[in-house]
């Protein structure tokens, strides 16, 4: 049995998809026959990507262009492309995209020289908001979204220097301002004072946290509660109670769960169900949400949902309801891939490289330093599942085109380094906890306080 039918054998349902006869493709995706240029676009963007599929007499002869890539990424740490001008709120995310890139492919494997490593410091500090956390730029105010890039980029160089320009007490004051008391979004956290309200703001915040061992009992109260609350009847998660399901808030409100220890808050056989259904037949890569096209970004943002889940879930779901009579360290976990991950590989490699470096979202779009990032994220991902061995045993996938193509592996639940989490883990594990104001002088906001609906500038950057 191939990888994608493997969520079957888990929920139940119909035999898994077989490829088409003459051909090493899955079928293209069934319509209900009405043409629309929703299906017109997916029937032009199969055929791209069956041509570039097909060009490859196997798998194997699939490359990873780790030396384009390099001088991508080098380029970009010191010269962007004028484009990227309109992500000046946004440039912690830049340098987390191009950084954790470069720890990904091995380019750490020898440190920083302290010149580089110390602009990097530089420039984060900078960002640094008098008010506690981190803006999108120097003296821009402070936003959750890029105060978990730059976290996680000081967390990626791994230096004592850089782990103490952070103002721990300040960050918590921040993060307790923009937390939700009261009214229909209470437990969620609001991406900056005034702003939107969503799963992304309560992920990032959450992760912030526990990496700063700042995680208190009164920072996480109804946290898990309001991302239960997000889960939608397809199974995904949205932004908030009422959106539609989509792939970055499903990943984030699971990472958001697994951070609480509250697993057990949504319906997880239901994620399982909608995530495995993201995965597009003959692309291979992901879809971020129904009837949308594959992204290479979903290959994190939708496939590292799976390395959260399957340990979470049984191996015969039959015999149990996850969410209501079980926690999560009662449930014997799924081991093997429950996807297809050598297809998701060939995905990225084939259709999303640029010779000249860096990758793309699909055929016939231009590289960027975001989609460089999460399609890395994800086929590092997908090349450290699991298969059976033929021996009544499990070994690691490995990478689609041999060796040459391994990349390190990533924290499911921070997306950076595994050692490199348990480098900071330990450092500000031995720091106190911040001082806890009394809540007569607590900043959070209620429901009437939270400002209109933005589009985060990250989010955008992929197309729907």
């Amino acid at each position: 049995m191939n990888t994608f039918g493997k969520a079957f054998k888990v929920l139940g349902g119909p035999p898994e998809p077989q490829p088409q006869e003459g051909s090493r493709l899955f079928p293209p995706v069934k319509t209900d026959g009405i043409e629309t240029e929703t299906s017109k676009e997916q029937k032009r963007l199969e055929r791209m990507c069956g041509e570039l599929l097909e060009s490859f007499t196997g798998p194997e002869e699939a490359e990873l262009k780790i030396d384009a890539h390099t001088r991508y990424l080098i380029r970009g740490l010191t010269h962007l492309p004028a484009g990227y001008s309109s992500l000046d709120a946004s440039r912690p995310w830049i340098l987390y995209w191009i950084l954790h890139s470069m720890e990904l492919i091995g380019m750490f494997e020898q440190p920083l020289s302290e010149e580089d490593a110390e602009s990097i410091i530089s420039f984060v500090k900078r960002c640094q908001a008098p008010t506690g956390g981190f803006g999108g730029g120097p003296n821009q105010r402070a936003h959750l979204a890029p105060t978990y890039a730059a976290v996680m980029s000081l967390v990626i160089l791994g230096s004592k220097k850089g782990f103490e320009i952070i103002d721990r007490q300040k960050m918590y004051e921040f993060l307790m301002s923009v937390k939700v008391k009261s009214g229909f979004l209470r437990g969620g956290f609001a991406v900056t004072l005034g702003g939107e309200v969503d799963t992304r703001g309560t992920y990032t915040c959450l992760a912030v946290a526990s990496i700063l061992n700042i995680l208190t009992p009164e920072l996480a109260e109804g946290a898990a509660e309001f991302v239960a609350r997000n889960q939608t009847y397809e199974g995904g998660i949205g932004a908030e109670p009422g959106n539609e399901a989509h792939g970055g808030y499903a990943y984030c409100g699971l990472a958001a769960l697994q951070i609480l220890k509250r697993t057990d808050a949504i319906d997880l056989e239901s994620l399982l169900r909608w995530t495995t259904q993201r995965q597009m037949s003959l692309e291979g890569g992901f879809q971020g949400r129904t009837n949308k096209l594959v992204d290479s970004c979903y290959s994190w943002w939708v496939g590292g949902i799976f390395p959260l889940l399957q340990p979470l879930l049984s191996s015969n779901s039959k015999d149990h309801n996850t969410k209501t009579t079980q926690s999560s360290s009662e449930v014997k976990g799924v081991q093997e891939a429950i996807f297809d991950a050598k297809k998701l590989q060939e995905y990225i490699l084939i259709c999303c490289q640029m010779n000249l470096g860096g990758l793309r979202d699909k055929p016939g779009k231009r590289q960027d330093y975001y989609h460089t990032c999460y399609s890395l994220s994800g086929l590092s991902m997908a090349q450290h599942q699991m298969e059976t061995d033929g021996k009544g045993g499990l070994r690691p996938l490995g990478p689609v085109g041999g060796s040459r193509n391994q990349l390190y592996p990533t924290d499911p639940t921070y997306n950076v380094s595994p050692k490199k989490v348990a480098l900071a883990l330990e450092f500000f594990g031995k720091l106190s906890k911040p001082k806890i104001k009394s809540s007569s002088s607590d900043s959070n906001i209620s429901e009437e306080k939270e400002g209109g609906k933005k589009h985060s500038a990250v989010m955008e950057l992929c197309s729907p």
